[in-house]
C-alpha cells in the first residue's frame, strides 16, 4: 500500500511518500505539482493507491469568500481533483490545515504527552491552534481564526518595510537586532487587544495599510519599526505558549508553523517555558504533507533522519 501526503498550490509543494506503513521520504519542489521534477522520484516507489490532501479546500474557498478573495474563491481549476488528475484512480482523503501541521510534528515527536502549537499565517480559517496530545491522540484545545494572525501581521510588515512577504520574514527578525523599538512601538501595539490571547483588530492580509511608506526615509526608521514588530511579535508568542502550558500542564512542546522559525522569539519565551522541545526542520507547509497522511493513520515516524533544526534548541 502507497500512501502520499501532498501540499500544494501555495509558494511550492511538497509529496510526502509512505509505503507499507513505512515514511520513505517528503519530496519538496517548486512551482506546479504536475510537473515538477519531485513528482518523478516520488513515484520511484510506485504508483500512489490514496492521496492525503494537506487542507479542506472547500473550507478554504469559504474563507476566501469571506475575505473578499471572489476571483481565487471561483477558481475551480485549483481544486485537488484537477491537480491531480494524472493519479486519478486514487481516491483522496482530505485534512484540515492545521491538523496536517500539528501531526507532522506530533507523530514525528518522541514525546508522549506534548503541547502542540501551530503559529502560521492562514491556513483555512484557522491562524493559531494549540492540541494536547497524549497516547498517539490528538486533541484541539483552543484555536484562533482568521483575521487575527500573528504571521499575516509579520508578513505584512515584511513586505511594508521593502522585503518579500512569505520569505524574507529571517530578514526583518535581523532588521530588528539593529534597530530600537522605542519611537513605533506604542502604535504596532495598538493592532493588538491586550488582555486577550492572538486578538487583532486589524487584518493583514492586504498589507499594512494604514501607514505611509514615505514615513520610513531611512534604513535606520526601518530597523526601528522591525524591531516593534519583533517587540509585539514575542509578546504574542508568550501569550500563546502561556496558554499552551495552561490547558496542557505539558513539559513537553511541539512548535510548528511559519511562525517557529523566528529564532529569536525561541530563544527568550519558548525554550525557557518548556523543558523539552521538539519541531522539524521546515515546520511550515512543505512538511504538512507528511501530518496529512499521520493525521489519521496515526503512526509514528521513527526511521528517518531528519536534517539539523535551526530555528529552535532540539531538547528531547
Amino acid at each position: 500500500m502507497i500512501l502520499w501526503g501532498i501540499n500544494a498550490l501555495n509558494h511550492g509543494h511538497s509529496i510526502a511518500v509512505f509505503k507499507d506503513g513505512n515514511f520513505v521520504n517528503n519530496y519538496v519542489g517548486e512551482g506546479d505539482l504536475l510537473h515538477s521534477s519531485s513528482t518523478v522520484p516520488a513515484l520511484n516507489s510506485g504508483s500512489p493507491n490514496r492521496l492525503f490532501w494537506y487542507e479542506r479546500p472547500w473550507i478554504k474557498k469559504a474563507r476566501q469568500l469571506y475575505a473578499g478573495q471572489y476571483r481565487t474563491a471561483f477558481d475551480m481549476s485549483v481544486l485537488p481533483r484537477k491537480q491531480s488528475k494524472q493519479f486519478y484512480y486514487a481516491p483522496i482523503t482530505y485534512t484540515p490545515h492545521h491538523a496536517s501541521h500539528a501531526a507532522a510534528g506530533y507523530y514525528t515527536s518522541p514525546f508522549n504527552h506534548c503541547a502542540v502549537v501551530v503559529l502560521d499565517a492562514i491556513g483555512e480559517f484557522e491562524c493559531a491552534t494549540i492540541w494536547n496530545c497524549q497516547h498517539g491522540q490528538m486533541t484541539k484545545v483552543w484555536s484562533r481564526s482568521y483575521p487575527h494572525s500573528l504571521g499575516l501581521f509579520y508578513s505584512a510588515f515584511t513586505q511594508f518595510v521593502g522585503l518579500t512577504p512569505i520569505k524574507d520574514e529571517h530578514l526583518l527578525q535581523k532588521m530588528a537586532e539593529q534597530g530600537n523599538p522605542a519611537e513605533y512601538l506604542r502604535y504596532v501595539k495598538s493592532y493588538f487587544e491586550y488582555g486577550d490571547v492572538l486578538k487583532s483588530n486589524t487584518n493583514f492580509h492586504r498589507g499594512v495599510l494604514n501607514w505611509d511608506l514615505n514615513e520610513l526615509t531611512t534604513l535606520q526608521q526601518q530597523c526601528d519599526l522591525a524591531a516593534a514588530v519583533q517587540w509585539v511579535f514575542e509578546e504574542q508568542v508568550e501569550l500563546v505558549m502561556t496558554t499552551a502550558k495552561l490547558y496542557t500542564n505539558a513539559d513537553c512542546l511541539v512548535y510548528m508553523g511559519g511562525c517557529a522559525m523566528n529564532s529569536t522569539a525561541n530563544k527568550k519565551y519558548v525554550e525557557p517555558m518548556f523543558k523539552y522541545r521538539w519541531s522539524l526542520p521546515n515546520p511550515g507547509d512543505p512538511s504538512s504533507s507528511i501530518g496529512a497522511v499521520l493525521y489519521h493513520t496515526k503512526q509514528r515516524v521513527w526511521n528517518y533522519r531528519w536534517d539539523p533544526v535551526k530555528h529552535i534548541a532540539i531538547n528531547t
